[in-house]
């Protein structure tokens, strides 16, 4: 069977600074959220749209964000959207989207928002670059993504 395209890049800004948790495994897990901005004109108005668009990445990725991303950075990334679903307490469906970062470019001044700026990460198995340095080791093998966190649900409760 083939496989469908999932594929987004977006840039934008941190809206808060990035948190770092660790599975029970002991991988890293990092989560923000980041500030996209459209400008345009209608009626001769000018006007713009905002939409605020969660991420997260995982392992070596994730620690990255960690220390070197503040809330007002501006960072471009690259992966897939992934949208999980859950009945809350109250019995309603809920669900979200959620970009899955693969790929990260910080973008901006080093002092802006935050962080060092110009440095980027693709996880690509067993080597990857940020900084512009290539050829470093980013945890050895091929990388294969942890079960998704799920904010405290059972793995029965993901219903894919």
């Amino acid at each position: 069977m083939a496989s469908d395209l999932n594929r987004v890049v977006l840039i934008g800004r941190l809206t808060r600074d990035p948190e770092l948790k660790q599975t029970q495994g002991g991988t890293a897990l990092c989560r923000f959220s980041i500030a996209n901005n459209r400008n345009y004109t209608t009626g001769g108005e000018r006007r713009e749209e905002v939409s605020f668009i969660n991420c997260v990445a995982w392992a070596r990725q994730g620690e990255i964000i960690n220390q070197y991303c503040r809330k007002g950075k501006q960072i471009a990334v690259e992966g897939r959207l992934r949208q999980q679903s859950w009945e809350g307490q109250d019995g309603k469906k809920m669900s979200s989207v959620e970009v899955v970062v693969e790929n990260f470019q910080l973008l901006g001044s080093p002092g802006e928002g935050g962080g060092a700026g110009g440095g980027g990460y693709r996880d690509s198995g067993a080597s990857g670059s940020y900084g512009g340095q290539s050829g470093g080791s980013s945890g050895g093998g091929s990388f294969e993504e942890p079960p998704p966190y799920d904010g405290g649900m059972d793995d029965d409760d993901i219903p894919f």
